[in-house]
């Protein structure tokens, strides 16, 4: 990889690290599926600059359901119970894991030993993550981003079948599908009154963590790394994704004053031990 194009995926893990802080920052002033509805309606501005995919409304349908309703209503609302932007980060990108077994029982593709590995130390850390002592984070919570992680694993499944399309237009016109939804759901949920205090008066800090989540998160980042899986094999670039959660827990840190204890430290290193053995693919002999 050039050093500008090393830039530019450093700079993509940044966006989705800061995130998360910025989600933790939005869900202060609204519920977590005001909040999903808002952000996908900002990237949704995007539309008139970009052609549909060149998929179905259908399958864009599904898209909308599962990575733009399911993952963000489950890792927000995981958050606004209780899960800390650090861990919802490292959770949330326990999804491969779920992309991966559905390959395989649906696609026949192979689990290989190391997988396997990498699906038990992951599991460990989770583990871990339930059975913390002291302070803990609810159990349910930590479930519920696993869910959102779970949904967010069947649309990256359906992304593998199709194949081939845009990911800067799917992820705009799935914003679209997936708006009007959360409106209507949050509306049903969560009710008229937060949505009224939103628009009547929303603070600075509100407005920029939803630009933020909208923009650089849902739709920059994204551009950066299509055009970066353009360039090169998909295991040059698929590392770098091992440093959100990192970058997450660090960011949390330096600017909510997140301390992870000793205990969450060993399940975070357990996690993405069994990450990257399934993200980095092993080295192929000569």
């Amino acid at each position: 990889m050039t050093p500008g194009d090393i830039v530019l995926a450093a700079l993509a893990t940044g966006i989705w690290s800061g995130a998360f802080v910025a989600t933790d920052t939005a869900l202060r002033e609204a519920p977590p599926i005001l909040f999903a509805a808002l952000r996908f309606c900002v990237s949704a501005l995007a539309l008139p600059f970009l052609p549909r995919p060149r998929v179905s409304w259908r399958v864009l349908l599904v898209l909308g359901l599962t990575i733009g309703v399911g993952q963000h209503v489950g890792i927000f609302f995981g958050m606004a119970t209780g899960v800390t932007p650090g861990m919802a980060a490292l959770l949330a990108h326990t999804q491969s894991f779920f992309t991966l077994a559905l390959a395989w029982g649906l696609m026949g593709e192979t689990l290989t030993r190391r997988k396997l590995c990498g699906f038990a130390a992951a599991l460990g850390g989770l583990v871990l993550l339930m059975a913390e002592r002291g302070t803990p984070m609810p159990p349910l919570a930590i479930v519920i981003v696993l869910c959102g992680a779970l949904a967010g694993g069947l649309g990256n499944f359906v992304l593998r079948r199709i194949g081939g399309a845009d990911p800067i237009g799917v992820a705009a016109w799935l914003s679209a599908v997936a708006a009007p939804l959360l409106l209507a759901l949050s509306i049903s949920v969560e009710g008229m009154d937060p949505l009224r205090v939103i628009l009547s008066g929303p603070s600075l800090g509100f407005v920029v963590a939803t630009g933020y989540s909208g923009i650089l998160s849902g739709l920059i980042a994204y551009a950066i790394w299509a055009r970066l899986f353009g360039r090169y094999e998909a295991h040059r670039i698929a590392p770098f994704m091992l440093m959100v959660p990192v970058g997450a827990i660090a960011l949390s840190a330096l600017f909510l004053g997140e301390r992870p204890s000793l205990w969450r430290l060993g399940a975070a290193a357990a996690i993405l031990v069994g990450l990257g053995l399934n993200l980095v693919p092993a080295r192929q002999r000569r």
